[in-house]
């Protein structure tokens, strides 16, 4: 099968580096061009329903992994209510996991290794650029964050390469 312009790596990775500084520069502002990039990676991806599902899916983990954080009060944001714009964001990074970073999905030791180590970094760099505040101590979120990053990124390889779920099979 032909890869579609959404489906070549460097296309993807750029267009996920645009949504996070987008999102993490402009916070609730950023939602609009989030949502037109993703609607541009679906209408260029060679098979749309499964992307949307694999966006769907694995943005709702990683988006209520990230609220559960907050209800723990590890996370803070300036707005008050849902961060309307971490969770397309998440989507917006769901979006790479068959693409830009799916050569991960053969490896998953790979994969927890460098998801603790740059998942935890990018949260960090989100609180240098105040799109959202600790409520612990850096050392303790930062070792967390990355604990959390160990078990989220494989799992979420996995699941958008069917390894857990028949989403092989899906459209």
């Amino acid at each position: 099968m032909n890869k579609t312009v959404s489906e070549h790596t460097w296309v993807n990775l750029l267009g996920f580096q645009l949504a996070w500084w987008c999102a993490i520069l402009y916070t609730t502002d950023s939602v609009p061009v989030l949502i037109v990039l993703l609607t541009l990676h679906l209408l260029f991806h060679s098979q749309p329903l499964r992307e949307f599902y694999v966006l769907l899916l694995c943005g709702l983990i990683g988006f209520a992994v990230d609220m559960l954080l907050t209800t723990l009060g590890i996370f803070r944001f300036e707005s008050p209510g849902l961060p309307l714009w971490l969770l397309f964001l998440w989507f917006c990074f769901a979006a790479t996991l068959r693409q830009s970073l799916a050569f991960f999905a053969s490896n998953l030791s790979l994969a927890s290794l460098c998801g603790g180590l740059f998942g935890s970094l990018t949260y960090l760099a989100a609180v240098n650029f105040e799109a959202v505040a600790l409520g612990w101590p850096l050392l303790q979120s930062g070792l967390l964050l990355m604990l959390i990053w160990m078990a989220l990124f494989p799992l979420l390889i996995g699941l958008s390469n069917g390894r857990f779920r028949g989403l092989s099979d899906a459209a």
